[in-house]
């Protein structure tokens, strides 16, 4: 049996229902048969009971006994329920019930045969058009319609080739952004390089400029190694946010701290609001690098003279902290809002294209890997960037 193709489990399994109906017909015929020959006999032994009764009986007389003699069976008064069923009658409940087996037998393997047919058709357009797809052919589909498992099943298949085009498409714009980014630091250095080579003589000076550039553009090589290594193991399904607990506000304090310059050399007017709980749990390395990532995007593309807002709170329900980090920019239009945590992701703005870098992709994965949930908004008008930060509240579930 598993050895059989599909179709022939199908065309074998009709032979079975086709089988099954010619013996249950045969089996009806034998009891309708059966049934007329028990009628007729219990018909012919009631009359000579019932014979032998007149004969013994002093109430009837030899006239009586005559005419039950002469009785036949085609002048029995029509009974209730009728004990034979004539000849004729018999050959019509006969043909009635072969014609309607046959009819019936027709009627199913002529769908079965449709319907396997239809089904076969189906699975052999699915196979074709699969072999088509590869790397280069996701953009096709089946498109089947209808409401049947196959067509269900064609369906599905579509929409997980949607998503495996869309993760293709990122993947390639990823590794396109990646390669630029690690590109920008080799061709500088590169250059930088090529440039002294060619100069006869080299003041002091210009030797500490080159050493700064070089040193400058490894640690900027050595940052996005980092990081795509953290997106790495934030991506890793096994991965489980266990430590300890951790104080949101205190955090945000100290790394506060570190960009004092910035945010002076800036002009920015800092607002900080710290109300309720704000200790999460979770690893404290991670919160830290969400935090730090959250900041640093906050202060690098704050206008100058701009507002940098901090608020911590709590929810109604007092189990979750909400964080929420407002700057001024110009450097993201509203239509970037929706892509801005993607990887590497360069917002076309009046300033010139921004490159956000893997910052946060990175904070969001690590949202996402404490429970929590991360958005953004922008508001036109006020030129303001918010971000949206929820994270339970440690003990709460």
């Amino acid at each position: 049996m598993n050895r059989l193709t599909l179709k022939g489990k199908i065309l074998l399994w009709l032979g079975i229902i086709i089988l099954v109906s010619i013996i249950l017909y045969g089996f009806l015929i034998y009891m309708v048969y059966q049934f007329n020959l028990r009628g007729e006999r219990y018909y012919y032994a009631m009359l000579e009971m019932k014979l032998k009764m007149a004969e013994n009986a002093e109430l009837f007389d030899e006239s009586l006994i005559e005419e039950l003699k002469e009785f036949r069976k085609e002048d029995f008064q029509k009974p209730a329920i009728p004990l034979i069923i004539p000849k004729g009658l018999f050959i019509q409940v006969f043909l009635l019930i072969t014609g309607g087996v046959i009819a019936i037998i027709i009627i199913s393997v002529v769908g079965g045969f449709l319907l396997l047919r239809r089904m076969l058709n189906q699975v052999d357009l699915i196979t074709r058009n699969v072999k088509d797809i590869d790397e280069k052919g996701l953009h096709l589909r089946l498109k089947l319609k209808g409401r049947d498992p196959i067509s269900n099943m064609a369906n599905t298949f579509d929409s997980m080739l949607d998503k495996i085009e869309s993760a293709f498409r990122s993947q390639r714009q990823f590794i396109q952004n990646a390669s630029h980014e690690l590109n920008t630091p080799l061709t500088v250095i590169k250059t930088k390089i090529d440039v002294l080579k060619q100069k006869k003589s080299i003041t002091g000076k210009q030797y500490m400029e080159t050493i700064d550039l070089v040193d400058s553009e490894i640690m900027r090589l050595s940052k996005i190694t980092e990081e795509l290594l953290i997106l790495s193991d934030l991506e890793d399904n096994s991965y489980q946010a266990v430590g300890s607990i951790i104080n949101m506000r205190g955090s945000l304090k100290r790394i506060l701290k570190l960009y004092e310059n910035q945010i002076d050399s800036k002009n920015l007017i800092l607002e900080t609001s710290f109300e309720g709980k704000s200790e999460v749990h979770g690893n404290p390395v991670q919160v830290e690098q969400l935090l730090f990532n959250l900041l640093d995007n906050a202060v690098k593309f704050s206008d100058p003279g701009g507002h940098l807002r901090i608020n911590v709170k709590n929810d109604r329900l007092k189990k979750k902290i909400l964080l929420n980090i407002i700057n001024t920019t110009s450097a993201i239009n509203k239509e970037d809002i929706p892509h801005i945590f993607e990887r590497f992701y360069r917002s076309s703005s009046s300033g010139g294209r921004k490159n956000f870098g893997l910052g946060l992709s990175i904070a969001k994965k690590i949202v996402e890997k404490h429970s929590g949930e991360i958005d953004t908004s922008f508001d036109q008008d006020k030129k303001e960037v918010t971000f949206m930060i929820k994270l339970p509240i440690a003990g709460e579930k």
